[in-house]
């Protein structure tokens, strides 16, 4: 999991994704597989017990605290989830 430290952190992940347009797959709401350079991490969209948004993906420039392009991809997937469900139960 990453903390944002910087808005230019995730423009730089965001400007990535965008060059690069890895295949995001949805195994279930809140959890995905994005491709990479290694083979496909796992990136998981949740809220903590504390009610803050986390984004957590196992490649290892995440475990190391930085935003990846994974988690950007995801997480666009993922808010998109999400406004659908919001209009599907209004």
């Amino acid at each position: 999991m990453f903390i944002l430290k910087d808005k230019t952190q995730l423009e730089r992940a965001i400007a990535k994704a965008l060059k690069l347009r890895p295949r995001v797959e949805f195994d279930r709401f809140g959890r995905y597989r994005v491709s990479g350079s290694k083979g496909y991490y796992t990136v998981i969209c949740r809220k903590d017990e504390r009610g803050y948004k986390t984004v957590a993906c196992t490649c290892k420039g995440a475990e190391k605290g930085l935003v990846c392009y994974h988690a950007v991809s995801a997480l666009s997937l993922h808010i998109g989830l999400a406004r659908q469900q919001q209009t599907a139960t209004v």
